[in-house]
């Protein structure tokens, strides 16, 4: 454990460097590349040029990636426990005729279809060009499967999935090559959506006029810009601390997790891999807690705002320890053909995000664009982060839009039980391929049902060319934006996005 520990430490100085260096170098900047990227590349750097040659406290990859495991595990608790009081049921005539509407839930649903649809298409792709190109260098077509929980999912399900199939089917060094996908997709997620963010502006495809002001730039407020507060104490320090106290609950749920998975051991076939997603029943723990408080009358306990915070400072450790968890001594052989995977799937995900984005059939399909191709090549934060470069006061719903799209996310069972099933070796890999393939057909058909699959909004060519209006009008060029949003709507939209994160 003492390993861990420098390990945690040495993740620590990385996201210091890394804070010091969005600061003052203007590339950084003007890219918003977050800390932890920054970070993770100068530790990946650390690990494969120090670590990998001089002992340091006996730091390994092993120790970074068992960060990437708990914290990944804690995040999902901690989202459990974060949970908006019962809101009042009697709602003002506008709260209706926005229920009525059900804009929020419809884009929702749109973007997450086109989730489901690279979480289908980017496993085929994967296949088949390591498929191709892969046995000259070694490596088994099915590690390619793995690119939809790096790409869709980000570096924490890599990590657990990649471990399932390294521990659990067999394939060595799975979890590595998760995670090397993993930062690929960080990497194309500000490298294609920050210039698509800045080309939108200038082209005018943006809904409403923004600019990138100099605090989202230099990542950090000055004492001036320091108005934000991370929570609100709910226990008196003498007794006990607020911030002890919400760790001490996610502990309590990280062993109730432990317990459910051992009692989901014994469920034939699957239950070896449905044990592994801790996450899942991390979760699902939380929950279990969170439910017993409220019975209790004592859920006031926990701060929403705080805990959302503590599912943030462990996504930035998650982000660093990723990149520090690959050696590149160990799937070195293998990196022309993640290569390869990383840049195929991340064009075809744009494309795919470009073409059906455009047609969510709203006058902030741009906004969805930007969003759901963050998404789809990082974490939801990554997607947030696109959007806030168009939307900074998140005047549009596409912000509570990626926070609901989760909704739509079970629509990919079928994908994932044809990983599971290829990964059990139970069907072979061309049946897997086609299955997943039929099932982007049957997202292609829920889009035309959830009518999400309308005509193009915007064109990167033209600009703008339709307002998204039932109607259908086409409207001419409108030079960034169309109409303007009430406060009221932003403050809507940040509460609703506080807890959002994948």
């Amino acid at each position: 454990m003492y390993s861990t520990v420098i390990a945690f430490s040495l993740a620590s100085l990385m996201l210091c460097i890394g804070m010091a260096l969005r600061g003052k170098i203007r590339f950084f900047q003007k890219t918003l590349m977050p800390v932890s990227v920054i970070g993770g590349i100068f530790g990946f750097l650390l690990v494969n040029l120090v670590i990998a040659n001089v002992n340091i406290g006996g730091v390994t990859v092993t120790d970074f990636s068992n960060i990437v495991d708990v914290f990944f595990v804690f995040s999902f608790i901690s989202i459990g426990l974060t949970g908006g009081k019962k809101k009042n049921k009697a709602k003002t005539e506008e709260e209706k005729k926005k229920v009525k509407a059900n804009g929020p839930v419809k884009g929702a649903m749109g973007m997450g279809l086109i989730w489901c649809m690279l979480y289908a298409v980017t496993p085929v792709l994967g296949i088949l060009i390591v498929a191709a190109i892969g046995k000259a260098f070694g490596m088994n077509a099915i590690y390619g499967i793995l690119i939809p929980f790096a790409f869709c999912q980000g570096p924490g399900q890599a990590s657990t999935y990649g471990k399932l199939f390294e521990n659990t089917y067999g394939f060595a060094n799975a979890e590595m090559v998760a995670l090397t996908f993993a930062i690929f997709g960080f990497l194309a997620a500000f490298l294609i959506g920050v210039p698509l963010a800045k080309y939108g502006l200038k082209k005018g495809l943006a809904r409403n006029k923004s600019k990138i002001n100099a605090a989202v730039e230099r990542g950090y407020f000055i004492p001036e810009e320091q108005r934000e507060t991370i929570g609100k104490s709910t226990t008196h320090s003498a007794n006990i601390e607020t911030i002890a106290l919400h760790f001490a609950l996610m502990g309590v749920c990280y062993i109730v997790a432990l317990l459910l998975s051992k009692v989901i051991t014994y469920v034939p076939m699957f239950g070896s891999t449905f044990a592994a997603m801790l996450f899942f029943w991390g979760m699902i723990a939380a929950y279990i807690v969170k439910g017993v408080m409220r019975k209790l009358k004592i859920d006031y306990l926990i701060n929403n705002a705080f805990q959302s915070r503590l599912t943030g400072f462990m996504s930035d450790y998650l982000v660093v320890c990723a990149f520090m968890a690959i050696q590149l001594n160990v799937i070195g052989n293998w990196i022309i053909p993640i290569i390869a995977v990383s840049i195929v799937c991340a064009f075809v995900t744009f494309l795919v995000c470009l073409f059906f984005g455009a047609r969510l059939g709203s006058d902030h399909d741009f906004e969805r664009l930007l969003g759901i191709y963050g998404t789809s090549t990082g974490t939801t934060p990554s997607g947030i982060s696109l959007l806030r470069m168009v939307d900074p006061k998140l005047q549009t719903n596409t912000g509570a839009e990626l926070g609901m799209m989760n909704m739509a996310m079970i629509f990919s069972t079928p994908t994932m039980i044809f990983i599971t099933l290829a990964g059990l070796q139970t069907i072979s890999l061309p049946i897997a391929c086609g299955g997943m393939l039929v099932t982007v057909f049957l997202y292609m058909i829920l889009l035309k049902l959830f009518r999400t699959w309308k005509k193009p909004t915007f064109s990167l060519v033209k600009g703008r060319i339709h307002n998204g209006s039932e109607e259908d009008e086409e409207i001419p060029f409108l030079k960034g934006f169309l109409r303007e949003v009430s406060s009221d709507q932003t403050v809507e939209m940040e509460s609703v996005l506080s807890g959002s994160y994948k």
